[in-house]
C-alpha cells in the first residue's frame, strides 16, 4: 500500500506547488496538503511589493489538498498568531496517515501539528528554512529561549528534511542524529524556467533595443522586491564602478521604487521595468548574463534557483542561504555582504567572457543537483513505509 503523507503548509506558494504535483505524479507516496490559509489563491496584497499580486502559475492544481478553517481574528501568513486552525488536529489524527510533513515552525498551527503528531505517534517530518545557528543566534534572547524547545522537537522528530548545507548543519547543531537528516534541497520548477529563459535569450536583442540598451553589452539583472534588506542600491553603486561595461536591468517593485527610478533616470545604462510575474521573469533571466542578489538576509534565495535554471550566472552576498550550495565553487561569485567594492569586482570578474562561459556551464550542472526530482526523492525516503 502506498504510504499516505499529510503535509502542513502555510498557504499555496508558487515554489512549492510543483513539488506537491511531482510527489503526486511519482506515486511513491500519496500526499495531501493541508493549507492554513488561502493567501495567494485570489489576488493578494503583498506588503513588501506594495502591490496586489496574482501569480500566473497554477497553485492548487494537480494534487490533493484541503484548506483548514482559520479562526485567527487577523488572518496573516507572516505572524505566529495569524494562522490558528483547530480543525487541523482532527484532520491529522483521524486521517490514517503514515507521516506528517510540517513546513516551518513560525505559526501557531504548525505547533498544533507537532503536538498532534507527537501525542498520537504519527511520524513527524520537519522542513524549515533556518540556514544555521549563527544566523538564528542574532535574535539574541529570543533565540536562546526557543533553542531548547526546537532542540527537543528536532530530536523527537522522525526526520529533518535539509533544504541545503547550512540547514543540515542547523539540525545537527540542535541534536539531530545522522539517520534523522534527509536531503531534500530547495528547488523550483527548473523545466519551466529553462523554457522561459530560452524564450528570453531568443528575444534578447529585441527586448534590450526596446529599452534603449545596447544588445551587444552584457546584462546584469536584479529581480525581486525593492526593499532595504535586498540592498538594491548596493548593486547600482557597484555598477557605477564598472563605467558602463554592462547594462543593468531592474525587475520588481516595492517601497524603494521611486529611489530606483530616480537612480535609473540618471544612468543611461540602467533601466527599471517594474513587476514581472513568473512567466515573464523567466524570460528576463534568459536575457541576463549575471543575476545579482546582494541581500543582507536571505534564508535561501529561491530566485537564485530560478535564475540559474534560466541560464543566468549568480553573484550573491555571503549571507544568502544558498551560497555554499548553488554558487560557491565556480557556479558564480560570493561576496561579503554590504561590500560594494567587492560586489563590483565580483561582477567584473564574471563578465570576462571565458569566466562567464565556465560559470554558466558549472551553474547548469549545479542546478541539476538541486532539482524537483531530487527534492521529491528525499521526501519519499523520509516517509516510513
Amino acid at each position: 500500500m502506498t504510504p499516505r503523507l499529510a503535509v502542513v503548509a502555510s498557504h499555496p506558494i508558487q515554489y512549492q506547488a510543483p513539488l506537491w504535483r511531482m510527489l503526486t505524479e511519482r506515486g511513491v507516496v500519496e500526499p495531501t496538503v493541508f493549507f492554513l490559509s488561502d493567501h495567494g489563491v485570489a489576488p493578494t496584497y503583498d506588503v513588501e511589493l506594495d502591490r496586489e499580486v496574482r501569480f500566473d502559475v497554477p497553485l492548487v492544481e494537480g494534487y490533493r489538498h484541503q484548506f483548514v478553517a482559520n479562526r485567527s481574528p487577523v488572518s496573516r501568513v507572516d505572524s505566529f498568531s495569524g494562522s490558528v486552525n483547530p480543525g487541523l488536529v482532527r484532520a491529522l489524527a483521524g486521517g490514517d496517515y503514515d507521516a506528517v510533513l510540517v513546513q516551518g515552525y513560525a505559526q501557531a498551527s504548525t505547533w498544533l501539528a507537532f503536538a498532534t503528531a507527537l501525542s498520537t505517534g504519527l511520524p513527524l517530518l520537519l522542513r524549515g528554512e533556518t540556514p544555521d545557528v549563527a544566523l538564528a543566534a542574532r535574535q539574541g534572547a529570543r533565540w536562546r529561549a526557543k533553542r531548547s524547545v526546537l532542540g527537543s522537537l528536532v530530536q523527537r522528530a522522525h526526520g529533518c528534511l535539509a533544504i541545503g548545507l547550512r540547514n543540515a548543519s542547523f539540525y545537527f547543531t540542535l541534536g539531530a542524529r545522522p539517520e534523522q537528516v534527509f536531503w531534500a534541497p530547495y528547488s523550483v520548477d527548473d523545466s519551466t524556467f529553462a523554457a522561459g529563459g530560452a524564450e528570453g535569450r531568443a528575444a534578447r536583442t529585441e527586448r534590450l533595443t526596446a529599452l534603449g540598451l545596447d544588445p551587444d553589452r552584457p546584462v546584469v539583472l536584479f529581480a525581486g522586491k525593492y526593499i532595504a534588506r535586498k540592498r538594491p542600491v548596493d548593486l547600482i553603486r557597484a555598477m557605477d564602478q564598472l563605467d558602463g561595461a554592462a547594462s543593468l536591468v531592474f525587475v520588481g517593485d516595492g517601497e524603494l521604487r521611486e529611489t530606483i527610478a530616480e537612480l535609473a533616470a540618471r544612468r543611461p545604462w540602467m533601466r527599471a521595468v517594474g513587476f514581472a510575474n513568473q512567466g515573464e521573469i523567466a524570460r528576463w533571466f534568459g536575457v541576463a548574463d549575471v543575476f545579482a542578489l546582494p541581500s543582507d538576509h536571505e534564508t535561501w534565495g529561491l530566485v537564485v534557483n530560478e535564475a540559474m535554471a534560466a541560464g543566468a550566472v549568480p553573484v550573491v552576498s555571503d549571507v544568502v542561504g544558498c551560497a555554499p550550495d548553488l554558487v560557491a565553487g565556480g557556479a558564480g561569485a560570493v561576496f561579503p555582504t554590504g561590500d560594494v567594492d567587492a560586489l563590483a569586482a565580483a561582477i567584473a570578474d564574471l563578465l570576462v567572457p571565458e569566466t562567464l562561459v565556465a560559470a554558466r556551464i558549472e551553474a547548469k550542472h549545479r542546478i541539476e543537483r538541486y532539482a524537483l526530482p531530487v527534492t521529491a526523492a528525499g521526501i519519499e525516503s523520509a516517509v516510513p513505509g
